[in-house]
């Protein structure tokens, strides 16, 4: 499915924090949302799954304005996956991950044997199934955060919306992540911190920058040493691994400001 965000705008406490965003995710391609805290990425998200109309502008899938479909409808287009799993229920893992099929019909009804194989394979494929019998709450931030994976992968939506998916992961399950993502197949919009998780694995790169799209592209154009500079406020080289080829950024930060002649004390004649 296509995802268009057209002319996107939202206020929030009287404050606009996104500003006519423009952007569109063609069908199976995965998107990565980026820029600093504070920038806009979590909430253009929203504008998506929870189906909320913009102040001004427009979200569509497929040509159809979000905000006119059904939430049961729409749960079951995008599944989504947020930055931190809620941990105060007494569910289990293979319980809490189950929720992800209630899109899937109707309340109340009992859990068929086809939900419970999409929901295995989902435990498998996000590395939980050893955990199935746990509480979620009893469980390290890593391992929620897998669980959260494993439950939007039961949603079984045609998009899937990753909101800082690689939080509380070590590097070994950050990269497992982005992995399984990549092969699914569906459209994917994830917001990211980590820009090289975001080079490697993503097809096309958004920059967000106080709530402004600065710069769209495939990753290699769109990551300069300049922009990332820029909307980050660090210093910015690209390096080439030598086994691999693969182009990597690193950071340093920025110089401090040395005072000006007029901050300096001069020197009293005695």
């Amino acid at each position: 499915m296509t995802v268009s965000f057209e002319s996107v705008s939202v206020e929030l406490g009287g404050r606009r924090v996104l500003h006519d965003v423009e952007l569109e995710v063609g069908r199976g391609r995965i998107l990565g949302l980026l820029g600093p805290n504070g920038s806009g990425k979590s909430t253009l998200l929203r504008t998506l799954f929870t189906g909320r109309r913009p102040h001004a502008g427009r979200v569509r899938i497929d040509g159809v304005d979000v905000s006119t479909l059904p939430p049961r409808t729409l749960a079951r287009r995008v599944a989504v996956m947020l930055q931190d799993a809620p941990s105060e229920f007494d569910l289990t893992v293979r319980e809490t991950v189950m929720v992800g099929r209630a899109p899937h019909h109707a309340p109340f009804s009992r859990d068929t044997d086809d939900d419970r194989r999409i929901v295995t394979e989902a435990l498998r494929t996000a590395d939980v199934l050893d955990l199935e019998d746990r509480l979620v709450r009893r469980l390290s931030g890593g391992q929620r955060q897998r669980v959260m994976l494993a439950r939007a992968l039961a949603q079984d939506g045609e998009i899937l919306v990753l909101d800082e998916p690689t939080n509380h992961l070590d590097i070994a399950h950050q990269l497992d992540l982005m992995r399984v993502v990549s092969g699914l197949g569906t459209t994917v919009i994830a917001a990211l911190h980590d820009l090289n998780i975001a080079a490697a694995f993503c097809d096309e790169v958004a920059v967000l920058d106080e709530g402004h799209l600065v710069a769209v592209g495939q990753p290699d154009a769109v990551l300069t040493p300049d922009l990332v500079g820029g909307v980050f406020r660090v210093t910015a080289r690209v390096a080439t691994e030598i086994d691999t080829g693969a182009r990597v950024m690193a950071f340093h930060p920025r110089p401090l400001r040395g005072p000006s002649p007029s901050d300096t004390p001069t020197e009293r004649n005695e």
